[in-house]
């Protein structure tokens, strides 16, 4: 019997093929595949003004650096995520605040906001689990009433709207991963949008060692003249890359829909089962399905006989706030605490065959 995977990257023969281009070319570091990529994403997630960055995870720390967090200056997060939501606060020397989340979406819950604001914080900065869109007009509400930044990490969440927009058109930042497992690969990637052309061009300047490309003067001696005024990073794509993310680019409609018809017979087949309960889904808003989670009673069980029978389950993430760095686990967030003991995420990926995804199903009807 043939294991079903948890994931499996999506790499397109265009891809292999811009690729080969590339390698040929004899430009592999940033030039123009590059833009051609921003320009692109940029346009499908209806931002004005994308940046690349060679990883979500850059992609978030110079977010965190825009929105104007500096050392001491607090950011309300939340713990169920990647370690990196938190590392990029870190970073920048901010500290995090996890508010809880929602229980059926294991999103940021925005009703837990408000009474973790102090006379430090400087942002809020939510995670779209599994690439379900968070409450956003909640969120970005406090953060208006209360002048504070927002931040999206929408590492799950390319292709999802709320409210009739695409996520990449709805907070002032927004963060993506191209990561090898996401539903856009670059091999790995990111790709940062910011609400204005100041900020455009100061996140490009910062994205290169803060070097401004386009003020440096040329030099017979073949290094340009520059001046770096602030502090900057090496967090620029390269062609390969954008080559990789061009080529998929092309399949991504299609893609997406696979996912969501997957899910979409996931939840059918799933509705009703003794000891599991589905995540919450709301008619305003349309998730990416990077991840199908569930609800499972007697998880471990449930874990050893999927592994028995070749199907792959994972929680992908536990609760960040129990590692060190970020402080140690918390006692104040209690449906994180439910979500944590019960959440799990079936297999989900465009490979999987009708056959396979009945397996899944089958499997967990016959019960644990």
């Amino acid at each position: 019997m043939t294991k079903i995977m948890m994931f499996r990257p999506y790499v397109n023969e265009r891809a292999v093929e811009q690729v080969v281009d590339v390698l040929r070319s004899g430009w592999v570091g940033e030039g123009p595949k590059v833009k051609q990529f921003e320009d692109r994403v940029g346009s499908l997630v209806g931002a004005r003004y994308p940046v690349t960055v060679n990883s979500g995870t850059t992609a978030l720390h110079l977010a965190v650096i825009l929105a104007g967090v500096c050392p001491g200056d607090e950011v309300i997060t939340t713990a169920q995520t990647m370690l990196a939501t938190t590392t990029a606060i870190l970073m920048a020397g901010g500290k995090p605040v996890y508010a809880d989340v929602e229980y059926g979406t294991g999103n940021l819950a925005a009703g837990d906001i408000e009474h973790r604001i102090t006379e430090r914080t400087r942002a809020i900065l939510a995670v779209d689990w599994a690439g379900y869109p968070c409450d956003w007009d909640s969120i970005l509400s406090i953060a208006d009433k209360y002048g504070l930044a927002v931040i999206e990490d929408a590492a799950h969440s390319i292709g999802a709207t709320y409210r009739g927009r695409p996520v990449g058109a709805i907070a002032p930042f927004t963060c993506f991963s191209f990561q090898a497992i996401k539903h856009l690969t670059t091999g790995d990637g990111g790709l940062l949008c910011v609400p204005t052309s100041e900020l455009h061009e100061k996140a490009v300047q910062l994205r290169w060692f803060g070097i401004d490309r386009f003020k440096r003067k040329p030099s017979i001696l073949g290094e340009p003249e520059w001046d770096v005024v602030e502090l900057g990073y090496k967090y620029h794509m390269n062609d390969v890359a954008a080559a990789i993310g061009l080529g998929n680019l092309e399949d991504f409609e299609v893609m997406l829909a696979r996912r969501r018809a997957i899910v979409a017979r996931y939840r059918a087949g799933l509705e009703g089962v003794s000891g599991l309960r589905l995540f919450e889904r709301q008619a305003d808003r349309q998730s990416a399905d990077w991840l199908f989670s569930i609800h499972i009673e007697r998880r471990e069980e449930f874990c050893r006989m999927m592994a028995a029978k070749d199907i792959m389950v994972s929680v992908v993430h536990l609760r960040i706030d129990r590692n060190g760095i970020a402080g140690g686990e918390r006692a104040d967030l209690p449906e994180l605490s439910r979500f944590t003991d019960t959440h799990v995420s079936l297999p989900l990926h465009p490979y999987l065959s009708d056959e396979d995804v009945e397996r899944v199903i089958n499997s967990i009807q016959e019960g644990w």
